[in-house]
């Protein structure tokens, strides 16, 4: 399959799916984040659409080049399931985002959201979030409404040789509370 993804020998490279299927991978990158399970079934290889915006729940705790380059994203579908979903039941948004997404306090405050538009080719893993563990709790996705998962391998720590959160991001970025979504 020819690609003209920027992090195309990502998909090659078996380790970058283990981290898709939330096989604990990423402490081999020691970039401060908190890794568990979760990850998501299945995952397959889709081509994000360019000029498309991406969002990622991030913690304020985290480096710039952890909340953009950090390989786990959901599309503006997802974003919007999420944020629906959290108005109509009267949720907070980032709550709402750790019922859909399967994410534990432990792994990140989920404070901020960071929404980017793609403005270079680069291909991803999407597919359902699984169950995500800690050592003192247990986290399932929602599973009446399912929402797809991405995760962009290589835009940090990669054999390129450099950063393409760097290069596949425009400057269009925007980041805002979960609580109220107002810009940070």
């Amino acid at each position: 399959m020819g690609s003209n993804a920027l992090n195309d020998i990502c998909f090659h490279q078996p380790h970058w799916k283990l981290i898709a299927q939330g096989i604990n991978s990423e402490r081999w990158f020691n970039d401060g984040q908190k890794v568990g399970s979760g990850g998501m079934r299945t995952p397959g290889r889709v081509k994000l659409k360019l000029k498309h915006r991406y969002y990622r729940f991030v913690s304020s705790t985290s480096s710039r080049a952890a909340q953009l380059g950090g390989g786990w994203w959901i599309s503006f579908d997802t974003f919007n399931t999420i944020r629906h979903f959290a108005e109509r039941n009267r949720l907070e948004f980032s709550y709402a985002a750790r019922l859909f997404l399967a994410l534990p306090y432990e792994w990140t405050r989920l404070d901020r959201v960071v929404s980017a538009q793609l403005l270079a080719p680069i291909d991803a893993y999407a597919g359902e979030g699984k169950v995500a563990k800690t050592e003192k709790d247990k986290w399932t996705p929602i599973q009446h409404l399912k929402v797809t998962q991405l995760y962009i391998p290589g835009l940090m720590s990669n054999s390129l040789g450099k950063d393409l959160y760097k290069t596949i991001w425009g400057k269009d970025i925007h980041t805002v509370y979960t609580h109220n979504r107002k810009s940070v």
